[in-house]
């Protein structure tokens, strides 16, 4: 890719990022978008980003994700190697920390909190996780499948497959929610090595709850 083009993407998923976590991924106009990246013409995003079959709002979207994501995945790979060289496969905290810490940690920077306001935002993909391997990253997949056979072994299948999502639902809304009052400069109730800590505890139990004989 040229060194303009390459800029020109670059400013788009920077002006991207910003809008859609502050404004919403699904409200925020895209000549907004256009005009924040510098541009004048209001084709740039579907030049870069309406293809495979995408649209340039989902387009810029998963450019986003993808680009914030490759930190988190690479912490992701070396928890999850980690944990299956200590054989601790069938330890469901050891790896509901693997998938909930690297994310936790982007809340550290105004662009981590800008990334998991946008993916708190994205509630009604969750479901399709293992619908589509190829938007679903490869070590959050790695780290659903263990996940998925650590459950209780009572559990039919549609029931780990059910669980596996909803715990990525309530990870994602709690770290969108406190990313967002830390962006808005609001004290938080608890400090973030106990919150993360928390936030697995209870992801935990929700995961390992007992089947109710009803």
């Amino acid at each position: 890719m040229p060194r303009d083009a390459a800029s020109t993407r670059d400013a788009l998923i920077a002006a991207g990022l910003d809008l859609f976590a502050d404004q919403g991924v699904y409200t925020t106009p895209l000549a907004r978008i256009v005009a924040a990246a510098g541009q004048r013409n209001t084709s740039a995003l579907h030049y870069h980003f309406a293809t495979g079959g995408l649209d340039a709002r989902h387009g810029l979207l998963f450019a986003i994700i993808d680009t914030q994501n490759e930190s988190v995945e690479a912490e992701r790979r070396l928890m999850l190697d980690t944990v299956e060289a200590d054989a601790a496969t069938a330890d469901l905290r050891r790896l509901v920390w693997a998938y909930v810490q690297p994310q936790a940690n982007r809340l550290a920077s105004i662009e981590g909190r800008r990334f998991l306001s946008i993916v708190s935002q994205l509630i009604d993909l969750f479901d399709r996780w293992d619908e589509d391997p190829e938007r679903t990253p490869t070590e959050a997949m790695r780290a659903f499948r263990l996940i998925e056979r650590a459950l209780p072994p009572a559990l039919p299948d549609h029931l780990r497959r059910e669980r596996v999502a909803r715990f990525v639902e309530m990870v994602s809304e709690s770290l969108g929610a406190r990313a967002r009052r830390l962006q808005k400069s609001r004290n938080a109730r608890t400090e973030h090595d106990a919150y993360v800590s928390n936030l697995i505890d209870m992801a935990v139990g929700a995961l390992a709850a007992p089947m109710s004989a009803g």
